[in-house]
């Protein structure tokens, strides 16, 4: 009796640890590329964010992504740097509420993997939160797992800026003006906790 229940025991141990739930690993940011790319009457313009961090709960089963189960992303909105100059560095910061809001975030709520040919469609659905103002979003990404184990995601979503109560940024009395829709473009490596 006593080894009908040990054997028990050590089958159900090894069902447990073989799961997708246990064999879920934590990521953090290794390296960034997040750039906001957007228009004036003027001319076009970027900002790269300097700095960035989060975490992803990622499940890899036999060298493949399996599920993403939760994704945190923060980037400094003071550490965004414009192609323009201090100017408009300036103008960013105080459009986004930086000194109340020191963080644009995405935390998510669910989504979906999909692999084909050694690629992965991810589709994070979460809130995005910017200058204090949270919306509902749906994400796309590309994933792929590098040779030395970490990750890669990269994608763009496309974002009104008055949608996050964000007043597009004006300079020189008024006389330029910036376009209401920017692109977020990202790359982000991720490594194992």
């Amino acid at each position: 009796m006593k080894r009908t229940a040990l054997n028990l025991i050590i089958i159900i141990l090894g069902v447990a640890l073989s799961s997708p739930l246990l064999a879920q690993q934590t990521y953090q940011v290794k390296s960034h590329s997040i750039v906001v790319e957007g228009t004036s009457n003027l001319h076009d313009w970027t900002a790269s964010a300097e700095q960035a961090n989060g975490s992803f709960k990622v499940n890899v089963d036999d060298g493949k992504i399996a599920s993403i189960n939760a994704v945190e992303l923060k980037v400094d909105a003071k550490s965004l740097k414009s192609s323009k100059g201090n100017i408009m560095n300036s103008k960013i910061i105080d459009a986004l509420k930086a000194k109340k809001n020191p963080y644009i975030s995405f935390k998510s709520t669910g989504g979906t993997v999909s692999e084909k040919s050694g690629a992965y469609k991810i589709t994070a659905s979460g809130v995005l939160t910017i200058a204090g103002t949270s919306q509902n979003v749906t994400v796309d990404a590309l994933g792929k797992i590098l040779p030395n184990g970490d990750i890669e995601f990269t994608g763009a979503k496309k974002l009104k800026m008055t949608d996050y109560n964000v007043d597009p940024p004006t300079a020189m009395l008024g006389t330029m003006t910036t376009g209401n829709e920017v692109t977020l473009t990202f790359k982000v490596v991720l490594k194992t906790v």
